[in-house]
This record gives structure tokens, C-alpha cells and sequence, in this order.
């Protein structure tokens, strides 16, 4: 049984509530993320017919006679790894959403970033509400209950307010948050009984991925090994990247890697925060920094164990770290009570903001990640220019750290242990 099964998902209800709202909903997420799972408990609440296309029989109807694929089942509509089945499928199904108003007809997954899917050529675009379900937060793997993974909504208010929920909150030793760290999210990694089988999971997780998506979603003139590619994403992880230097790392050209990489963020392995900037002209001319989705994988391709990452000579622990916080307020973002963008900041004075957390009134809070224990006054230095620059705009600068304490650093200046991250808030 996994995780996904002794504990509902925060998404879950978010899925539940667009099926609800519109015609059809997709669950977009990365494969062992939790899909099929929350498919199958939206089948015991909602009722319905469910199949994947994963198996050959249901596969081949599908794309043979997809009209009759979807004749006589009861609705809602339940279709796992939607992406396999092409055009005709993705055209029936455009053509029963025309059909009818009514909400709730279909929900499918998908293992790929559906508007992304370079083989379909139909969105369903105003028919259909996406949800992104990633690997399980902290408080998701840990059942902390529906309280807990909610920092990004509170640092999105009021700085007082931020402050008094953390007020009685002890942070946790930096050993254990390095080993949550090089676990990741992945149910099966969570699962695992020792640091081998975390790893085998991974090696076997990147060779089916290698063997079956790439191979499936791209036609590239030059092979490419994706183990490699990712190994140097993976030292890579939370920097801008430079195409050109990539390919020459691996082998390739650089436009076979201009290609390349967008099918890897298609697959849920890599996930780009765009640079922020206060108009979206500016905001182009800057580049994205990448993260690998998930830290386990990329402590993984990288073989660090956390004695390694404790070590001071190990310098990478800091890009580790910050991706860690990064996808965790990712996720959160996917069931916060506002929408939220994230993204970061760099200017040409080489002022730098790890991460943006932005909602669509303007109101905007600055992270900075540090894997360090101390905190001290330099490191609000550019979440201080951020603020004066921002004025009122600017709610919260925090620094996210490996130490035990919270604390005000000045005017909407703080510092949060790293488990503000998932533990719920004071009451």
C-alpha cells in the first residue's frame, strides 16, 4: 500500500472541487507522483468508469475507436495516462465536452504537461481545469494532517501575522532536514528501508523514463542520454542555465538541446522559475532558473548521502537545498487559498532573490534559502532593497535556513527554521 493510499492528498480536494466546477478536469503530474491513486479515490467517492490507457487492450480501443471507447461508460469519465492516446482520443473527447454543459463529466492524468504534449493537437482549452499534482509534500509524507504544507499562503499576509503562526515552533536539527532532503517526495523513496533502495528506485525510475517517454514524446536528430543530461541538470539545480555550455558538456548540438531540454520539463523532471521584475517586458529579458523537481532524484544522480552533504567541503548543498524549498512551496502553491506565481529575481548589479512568491493583486514576498545554522543580517540585504523598492507591495522577506529558530530581522524581515515549511501553524 503507499503513502498515497494511508493519507489523501492536499489536491485532493482540489480536484474534487474543479471536477465540481467544470466539465472536465486533468491531473498533470510526474509518473509515481500519486495519479492513479487519487484517480481510484475519486472513483470510490464519485463512482463512475475508470481505466488507464497504460493497458494494451483499453490502449489500442482507444485510439482505434475511441468513440466507442467511451460509449456506454458512467460518467464521470475516469482516464489515466491520457497522453497515450493521441489526437482521436483528445478530439472524441472535445467533441462530448461540446455535447453537454454539464460539470463533471471527465477527469484524466496525464505523466506529461498536457498543453506541453508536442503530439496533440487539441487543448481542450476552456473546456477542461488542470491540476498539478506533484510528489507528496512533507506534510503529506509525514500525516500531518490537512493544517500542515501552508507556508506559502502565510507569507502572503501580514508580517505579524506570519510571525505569531511560527511563534511556538521548534525547528528540527539540520541532519534530519538534509535526510528529508535526499529522500525527496516520490511515495516509493519515502517508502524505502535504507538508502540503497532509495536509490535503486531512482536508477530505475530515470532508465524507465529513458526507455519509454523520451522515446515516445520527442523525435531528436542527435541521441541523447538522459541519465547524463540529468546528472549535469542535476549539479545544475537552482542556476540559470547555459544551453550552449550543456550541450558541449554532453555532446550534442546546442539546438538538439534547445529541444531536448523542453521535453525533460514536458516529463515533470525539471521545473523553471521565470525572473520576476516589476513589468513583464523586463521580465523576458532575464533568464529562468531550473530546478530539478525533485530533490531525492537529484541527490540521487549526484550519489549524496547525507554524511556527504554535512561535510563543509561539499559545496552543492546549497543548490540541494534551495530546490528542496523551492518545489516544496511549489506544491503548496497547487492547493493555496490564492492563486500564486513564483519566480526570482536578479538585476544587473548582481542582486539576487532565490524566489518570488507573487499573487495576482501585486502583492509579493521574497525568499532567500540558506542551508547554513546562523543566520545574520547580510542575508536580508537584498530582501531589504526588494522591500524599499516594492514599498507597499512588499508583505514578507524571509530566510528559509538549517537552524532552530525563528526571528525578526526589521520591518517584514524574518528568518524561519525549515520545518515552517510543512509543520501546521500555531493556533
Amino acid at each position: 500500500m503507499s503513502t498515497s493510499d494511508l493519507l489523501p492528498r492536499h489536491s485532493y480536494a482540489v480536484a474534487e472541487r474543479r471536477l465540481r466546477e467544470a466539465r472536465g478536469v486533468v491531473v498533470n503530474g510526474p509518473r509515481q507522483a500519486g495519479k492513479s491513486e487519487l484517480l481510484r479515490m475519486i472513483h470510490a467517492s464519485h463512482g463512475g468508469s475508470l481505466t488507464t490507457l497504460d493497458q494494451p487492450q483499453a490502449l489500442r480501443q482507444a485510439r482505434m475507436d475511441p468513440t466507442g471507447f467511451m460509449a456506454d461508460r458512467d460518467r464521470p469519465l475516469l482516464i489515466d495516462e491520457i497522453q497515450r492516446g493521441g489526437d482521436p482520443l483528445l478530439l472524441a473527447l472535445k467533441i462530448l465536452l461540446d455535447e453537454s454543459q454539464d460539470r463533471g463529466q471527465l477527469m484524466l492524468t496525464g505523466s506529461t504537461r498536457f498543453l506541453l504534449e508536442p503530439r496533440l493537437s487539441e487543448s481542450l482549452a476552456g473546456r477542461i481545469r488542470f491540476v498539478d499534482l506533484w510528489p507528496l509534500a512533507q506534510g503529506e509524507a509525514h500525516r500531518l494532517g490537512p493544517t500542515s504544507d501552508r507556508l506559502a499562503d502565510r507569507l502572503l499576509c501580514d508580517a505579524v501575522e506570519l510571525r505569531h503562526s511560527v511563534r511556538s515552533l521548534v525547528g528540527m536539527r539540520r541532519r534530519e532536514v538534509y535526510e528529508r532532503m535526499t529522500v525527496g517526495g516520490y511515495p516509493e523513496a519515502i517508502l524505502a528501508t535504507d538508502r540503497r533502495a532509495v536509490l535503486e528506485f531512482f536508477n530505475d525510475y530515470v532508465r524507465t523514463i529513458s526507455q519509454r517517454d523520451i522515446t515516445e514524446l520527442g523525435r531528436i536528430t542527435q541521441r541523447i542520454d538522459l541519465p547524463s543530461v540529468l546528472r549535469l541538470l542535476a549539479e545544475r539545480t537552482a542556476t540559470t542555465i547555459n544551453r550552449s555550455k550543456l550541450a558541449g558538456a554532453v555532446g550534442v548540438t546546442e539546438d538538439s538541446m534547445r529541444r531536448y531540454l523542453p521535453l525533460v520539463e514536458t516529463i515533470f523532471l525539471t521545473h523553471e522559475l521565470p525572473a520576476f521584475a516589476a513589468t513583464t517586458a523586463a521580465r523576458t529579458r532575464r533568464g529562468s532558473k531550473i530546478h530539478l523537481t525533485d530533490s531525492g532524484l537529484a541527490a540521487s544522480l549526484l550519489g549524496l548521502s547525507v554524511d556527504r552533504l554535512l561535510m563543509p567541503t561539499t559545496t552543492i548543498v546549497g543548490q540541494l537545498f534551495e530546490t528542496f524549498v523551492a518545489m516544496e512551496l511549489t506544491k503548496q502553491t497547487t492547493w493555496a487559498d490564492e492563486i500564486i506565481t513564483m519566480s526570482h529575481y536578479r538585476d544587473a548589479e548582481d542582486r539576487e532573490v532565490d524566489i518570488i512568491l507573487a499573487t495576482a493583486d501585486g502583492r509579493v514576498c521574497g525568499v532567500e534559502v540558506k542551508a547554513a545554522i546562523d543566520v545574520d543580517g547580510s542575508d536580508f540585504r537584498h530582501l531589504a532593497y526588494l522591500r524599499d523598492r516594492l514599498g507597499d507591495r512588499f508583505v514578507n522577506g524571509v530566510v528559509i535556513h538549517c537552524g532552530t529558530q525563528s526571528a525578526s530581522w526589521g520591518d517584514r524581515l524574518t528568518s524561519l527554521p525549515a520545518n515552517a515549511l510543512w509543520d501546521p501553524p500555531a493556533s
